[in-house]
């Protein structure tokens, strides 16, 4: 009996023993973990995993540990840093578990970042640099092997800037909330808020409401992107796009009430002030720039002839004096399909009617910023009848449908557009300002016997213009 209690406590005492190095494992590697993580040596060894994983470089600043909570005011990327980007972080704060950690596993569940800001560095890249690495490890570990792995299960960023550049077209982005979470395959975004900046000033402001996707480097999904402008004008989007070996991209987008640029269009021929809806589908990407197709619309469309004799419409409206083409004139049709590859944008199928005064017809292409085109312009049957006899007979002789058309062939620039009957316009302008003002004379005169000085004198410059209207 007193052997099987010297047995037992044998195993009580060996028992006691194992627990007491349980125990004493369970404070004593979180402390010896501790002590390194808030050393030197493990913060030149996250500095150097972020420049890599940044594309930069750069240092963290100190760490500060409270209890399993931990604090840094942030990283930068030295002003000669090499690499496409410079990276501002400021306040970061995060914690571990502390379970994970007696396995020897550094496990960020949350790291939250006030401000996260981007500016172009040596050679810009389209897209930034990860702020995680897409394979969540970390490649190098300290001298003394402590941990075998690092995590990070979700990062929060209250305020994202990226600045315009060359290597993003002008586009940037500022006040954006971003929220990742990175895994072992892929990075997934959610992105809310904030402004993106663009290029062009008749856009002007867009506010961000949401972009979400995932990233796995080299490829971005964008699986829902939505916007508005400051006019009211919303523009959602989705698709992918891969950076190399070669840049690659497909994808749609949708946009409702938005700007035209300069606020109207028109091709020097008349103005439409108006906005757009339409949808464009991005086919693929070619060196050089996108490839793809869509359609637009106008809304709200009217139509102006512009101050004076600025545009077509404009020297109708003096040519003939007619009101209805010196008014504003809403569109009830004003539509077209597009196509665009590298260099190259084909606007067809263009129809543009304002009922019982105007329609058009036609097709534009632009290769860089010269135009060409061809625009049928229709005329009311009697306000045509009127050009036609103005011009001697010379234009809008082709009926159909109630219009008078006149085929105009369009050159020159987007910002200085030129077509082939603006000059017959102008000289018919001429021809009629003439012989209203011979008539004007004979009438003053009372000559207007054409067998008499005055009277064959007002023939001879009426015949230097050409017939005398019908």
């Amino acid at each position: 009996m007193s052997k099987h209690r010297g047995g037992f406590k044998v195993l009580a005492v060996g028992a006691g023993f194992f627990m007491l190095l349980l125990a004493g494992a369970y404070f004593f590697l979180p402390s010896v973990i501790f002590r390194w993580l808030g050393g030197d040596e493990f913060r030149q060894l996250a500095s150097q995993q972020l420049s890599n994983v940044l594309q930069t470089e750069g240092e963290l600043e100190p760490l500060v540990w409270t209890s399993f909570s931990v604090h840094s005011g942030g990283f930068a990327s030295r002003t000669d840093a090499r690499g496409p980007w410079l990276w501002k972080i400021q306040n970061v704060k995060t914690s571990i578990s502390v379970r994970l950690l007696l396995d020897r596993i550094l496990r960020f569940p949350e790291i939250t970042i006030d401000s996260v800001e981007i500016f172009p560095g040596t050679k810009p890249n389209l897209l930034p640099a990860a702020i995680v690495s897409t394979d969540n490890t970390s490649d190098k570990k300290s001298s003394s092997d402590l941990l075998k792995d690092v995590q990070i299960g979700h990062i929060a960023i209250q305020n994202f800037g990226l600045k315009p550049c060359p290597a993003t077209s002008g586009w940037g982005a500022r006040g954006v909330q971003v929220e990742l979470k990175p895994s072992a395959k892929q990075t997934d975004f959610d992105l809310q808020n904030g402004e993106i900046l663009v290029p062009m000033d008749w856009v002007g402001p867009v506010s961000l409401e949401r972009a979400k996707g995932r990233y796995l480097n080299p490829t971005l999904v964008l699986q829902d992107l939505a916007l508005r402008s400051k006019t009211g004008g919303t523009l959602t989007a989705s698709g992918e796009y891969t950076s190399s070996p070669a840049i690659q991209g497909r994808g749609k987008m949708a946009w409702q009430n938005w700007p035209i640029p300069g606020g109207k269009i028109g091709v020097g021929l008349f103005n439409i002030p108006a906005k757009m809806s339409g949808q464009f589908e991005l086919l693929e990407w070619r060196p050089g720039g996108p490839v793809g197709q869509g359609e637009v619309r106008l809304v709200g469309a009217k139509l102006e002839p512009g101050q004076g004799s600025q545009t077509i419409l404009g020297l109708l409206g003096l040519l003939t004096g007619d009101t209805r083409l010196q008014q504003s004139n809403p569109l009830t049709t004003a539509q077209a399909q597009f196509s665009l590859e590298p260099g190259i944008y084909n606007v067809q199928r263009i129809t543009a009617e304002a009922p019982g005064l105007l329609k058009v017809i036609g097709q534009i292409r632009m290769t860089g910023q010269n135009l060409y085109g061809q625009i049928q312009l229709g005329l009311e049957r009697g306000l045509g009848s009127k050009v036609n006899g103005l011009t001697g007979g010379e234009c809008f002789r082709r009926e159909e449908n109630g219009y008078l058309y006149e085929a105009v062939n369009l050159s020159g620039t987007m910002d200085r557009p030129q077509n082939d009957l603006e000059p017959k316009l102008k000289q018919a302008l001429t021809r009629t300002a003439v012989r209203t003002t011979v008539d004007i004379i004979q009438k003053a005169t009372g000559n207007t016997d054409p067998n008499s000085p005055a009277g064959a004198a007002g023939q001879v410059l009426k015949s230097l213009f050409g017939p005398a209207p019908k």
